[in-house]
């Protein structure tokens, strides 16, 4: 049997992919010098998948459209990840972790 392996570059391109499918919600370009990443430690990066063995742990960073019920989407993105993540790769998922840091209005919508 061959061996392979999934670099976590892999990984979080597809939770980028079930993202997409997703209406409402896009990946948030963070910035390398954001406040949150000075007080938190946290890297610059939207996307972190965390592997402990054959168990995936995830947080994204996401911006919602407005007068969308974020709630609601957050547990969308949360199944839509697990269950690609799942179906392509055959390892559980412990978490899948959706942080909120904008709300955006539409494309074409006046403020």
């Amino acid at each position: 049997m061959a061996d392979y392996e999934l670099t976590d570059a892999a990984l979080a391109s597809l939770v980028g992919f079930a993202l997409e499918n997703v209406d409402g919600a896009q990946l948030a370009a963070l910035s390398v010098r954001s406040v949150g990443k000075v007080f938190s430690g946290r890297r610059g990066k939207p996307i972190r998948v965390n592997r402990e063995g054959e168990v995936l742990s995830v947080e994204l960073s996401v911006v919602m459209i407005y007068g969308i019920p974020l709630l609601e989407r957050a547990r969308e993105i949360q199944r839509a990840i697990s269950d690609t993540l799942i179906a392509t790769t055959g390892l559980q998922v412990r978490n899948v972790d959706v942080v909120v840091i904008d709300v955006a209005l539409k494309e074409g919508d006046a403020a």
